[in-house]
């Protein structure tokens, strides 16, 4: 008898399968407010304080859209908030180990995606001119 595989394998090999798509263009992270040394967010308060523990911010470019979104921890879930800038309303989802999401996406190009699992996530889109912008993966 042959033990399946590994929960964390099968999400793999699924986050795998929905990156199959070539013909998109992919906007790249541009900044990540976990990272030490990150010049591209600035701390608005004092550096002695310290920022607010289950919260970052990430932003990714490319493809004549600009992505940006804050990441919020509460309870061991996820929830995105951000904004789209180059982009259409429509056609946008989320994917994850989980699968794909539609992210409902307003006039101004805000959203809001909830309980979200940790894990590799990215934002699919179209721009304004039809063509599909991929964020590049990165882990919440």
């Amino acid at each position: 008898m042959v033990d399946a595989p590994p929960g964390s394998v099968a999400a793999a090999a699924r986050a795998a399968f929905l990156a199959r798509d070539l013909d998109g263009e992919l906007a790249v992270l541009i900044a990540d407010s976990r990272a030490a040394g990150d010049r591209d967010y600035e701390p608005v308060r004092a550096s002695d304080i310290e920022p607010a523990q289950g919260r970052w911010l990430l932003s990714f470019s490319g493809g004549g859209v600009q992505v940006d979104m804050e990441v919020e921890e509460h309870h061991g879930r996820l929830r995105l908030i951000g904004q789209l800038l180059g982009s259409s309303d429509a056609d946008c989802f989320l994917d994850s180990a989980g699968g794909r999401r539609l992210v409902e996406v307003d006039e101004l190009g805000r959203f809001i995606v909830a309980d979200i699992a940790p894990g590799p996530v990215r934002l699919r889109c179209r721009s304004v001119d039809g063509r599909v912008v991929t964020t590049a993966w990165v882990t919440v």
